[in-house]
């Protein structure tokens, strides 16, 4: 009977803080990632899935005031594989959006979307960042004017970095998951 006793008590525990961690979060505003359409979902569970540097940065952003919009968007201009814009600022809150390209394979978008998150991670580490300027800024003083045929980009090379590392976790998580396919073909 104690045995049982300490199962019910344990399991109302784990409930009542998963509740309170659920409530906590709808109350701080949810979600931090939030993908506006099924492809951009679907990257952010891939990305999770396969990239422990994606989840890092997620983990990041989800335990920061900072909000990102995902989405795929064909208006993106054409030598950009993503880019990371202002939004707004709402009380301590700061709201970014990360556009993607449709033009690319699901891994590269994956690695493309870890490159926007990175920089979100560096608009997180300055509060001073709550407006366009301040975000342009900023990107004066840690980045380099980008490559791509953009007037106003800016690039960090911890973005780069990020985008390249997720890239070869995604590579080493499909040839893991190949060869588990193999050995499971091999052992039938």
């Amino acid at each position: 009977m104690r045995w049982l006793f300490s199962v019910v008590l344990c399991s109302a525990l784990l409930v009542s803080n998963v509740y309170a961690a659920a409530r906590d979060k709808a109350r701080d505003g949810g979600s931090r990632i939030r993908p506006q359409d099924a492809r951009s979902t679907q990257l952010v569970r891939d990305g999770l899935a396969r990239s422990q540097t994606f989840r890092s940065l997620v983990e990041r952003i989800e335990a920061s005031n900072v909000f990102v919009y995902v989405q795929i968007s064909p208006f993106i201009k054409s030598t950009l594989a993503g880019q990371l814009t202002w939004m707004t600022q709402a009380g301590p809150y700061r709201y970014l959006r990360a556009t993607l390209s449709p033009d690319q394979t699901v891994d590269q978008a994956i690695a493309s979307l870890a490159h926007e998150l990175q920089h979100a991670v560096e608009v997180m580490g300055d509060e001073q960042v709550v407006s366009e300027k301040t975000l342009i800024s900023l990107y004066r003083r840690i980045g380099q004017p980008s490559t791509a045929a953009v007037s106003s980009g800016w690039e960090t090379i911890a973005a780069q970095e990020t985008g390249y590392r997720v890239r070869r976790e995604l590579v080493e998580a499909t040839g893991a998951t190949m060869a588990a396919q193999m050995f499971e073909i091999d052992h039938m």
